[in-house]
């Protein structure tokens, strides 16, 4: 008989009591992760110690709790950039510290469970929100060498732990989709292999038992928006490292979703996935399932932009083409301000009809013209008519004695800058996208700063 979920239902319309309020975005550091590793130091419930440190003389600190047979072991971000599950680990231990009608449930849990926690296993590369460490290595391809600190603590702490599942949490693009059908994968699992066969050994299948049943749960939240991992073996990942050491894996892996670029909903969706396979775990219900429905669920694939503007009129060496446009976006991190600027860019150009994108527009009828740029002296004291601008054409304008600091944009449809762009501004390949929709030689729609703005009815279509 499937199960109802009223637990796991529970916990989504109550996980707002549990959030750790002081995790807010993406920028997720050292210093906020030791700061909630102190306030539950004082809580008996926790095992808080010191396993290492960093390249950087960062601490990774490994948190234990339970007195069960069975151990979990839970470990994240070990790419600095992939923050979503960290964040999700720390609600956990606001849950599991509460006290409340879930009591009982929690009683149970430490019983028959001892579950380890090590968060941000990467926090050099947290505090540049970069993949790599500070030694600009993939700390998950370095499982066998075990080249950084980092590493070596990871697979020292596995290997002490002896485990009996293992938790890998990750981001991934928010480009992938289930599948080809076009809907963005915002939770991805994978029961990782151990070799290029991809053997089915006993605790890879209890792994695949186990994600089916988080599948179907999880479906029930968000429906069509969940994929498998590409399972290609990678010889020098730990996941395929400790599946093969006979430690249940689950690789879970965040992904994107419609309105969440902080990925705040998908951390909620992590923080009721691992509270309901602590459960299942607990309880074995789910030993006698079967793998069929972890070898049902559709492969990630990409086929997201963040918008699609189709049958748009482009104007090239005299001549008109009619084709769709594409747009992507990638972060950088400015560690002076400690902000995320985010760039758009041209990612396709043709017939996109088999792609979807989070945005989706038909401009048939409208021309695609580049924006231009102008250079101001000085911010002006009034408002500025940034619709007259954008009229004629201007999309940027260039404030040669500030600095980026000193601009302010959020308010405007037009792009401030202190320099001249180095991305030059034509139709090509991974170009800026920057540019104006006309129609009868109206200027009607400008896309900048990565959103799309109604000159019209002087409003942002997307935002």
């Amino acid at each position: 008989m499937p199960r109802d979920f009223q637990f796991e239902n529970s916990l989504y319309s109550r996980h707002e009591f549990y959030k750790e309020q002081s995790i807010k975005n993406r920028l997720l550091k050292h210093k906020c992760v030791e700061a909630l590793l102190h306030k539950h130091s004082g809580n008996k419930l926790f095992y808080i110690s010191k396993v290492g440190e960093s390249v950087e003389g960062r601490s990774l600190n490994l948190i234990k709790i339970g007195e069960g047979k069975t151990k979990i072991f839970l470990w994240s971000q070990m790419h600095g950039d992939e923050p979503t599950a960290t964040a999700a680990i720390f609600d956990i231990l606001n849950f599991l510290s509460a006290n409340d009608d879930y009591n009982q449930f929690r009683k149970n849990l430490v019983k028959n469970l001892t579950i380890y926690f090590l968060p941000m296993v990467n926090p050099d590369g947290a505090e540049r929100f970069q993949r790599r460490n500070a030694l600009e290595i993939d700390l998950n391809r370095d499982a066998r060498r075990l080249e950084s600190p980092e590493s070596m603590i990871l697979k020292n702490v596995f290997d002490s732990l002896k485990a009996d599942f293992g938790f890998n949490l990750h981001d991934q693009s928010k480009y992938y989709s289930v599948g080809n059908n076009c809907k963005s994968a915002a939770i991805s699992f994978l029961a990782p292999p151990t070799n290029e066969m991809k053997t089915i050994s006993p605790n890879r299948a209890a792994a695949m038992k186990l994600i089916g049943e988080l599948y179907l749960m999880a479906n029930s939240f968000i429906p069509g928006h969940l994929a498998r991992y590409s399972d290609e073996y990678e010889p020098r990942a730990f996941g395929d490292n400790f599946q093969k050491s006979g430690t249940s894996i689950i690789l879970i892996e965040s992904g994107g979703w419609q309105t969440d670029p902080e990925r705040q909903f998908i951390r909620k969706i992590n923080f009721i996935l691992l509270l309901s396979a602590f459960k299942l775990i607990a309880e074995k219900s789910f030993s006698k399932k079967d793998i069929s429905i972890y070898e049902s669920i559709p492969f990630n694939d990409e086929r997201l932009s963040d918008f699609i503007f189709r049958n748009v009129t482009l104007c090239c060496k005299e001549k008109n083409h009619k084709t769709d446009l594409a747009i992507q976006s990638e972060d950088k991190f400015f560690e002076n301000n400690n902000k995320i600027s985010t760039k758009s860019f041209i990612s396709d150009i043709g017939d996109m009809s088999v792609f979807s994108s989070y945005n989706s527009f038909d401009f048939s009828g409208y021309e695609l013209r580049l924006g231009k740029e102008i250079i101001f002296s000085e911010m002006p004291d009034e408002e500025l008519d940034y619709i007259d601008l954008l009229s004629k054409g201007i999309t940027s304008i260039i404030f040669p004695n500030a600095t980026i600091n000193q601009i302010s944009q959020s308010k405007y449809p037009i792009r401030f800058l202190a320099e001249a762009d180095t991305l030059k501004r034509e139709f090509k390949l991974l170009g800026l996208a920057e540019f104006l929709l006309v129609k009868n030689n109206i200027v009607r729609f400008a896309f900048v700063n990565g959103n799309l703005f109604d000159l019209k009815n002087d409003f942002w279509l997307t935002n």
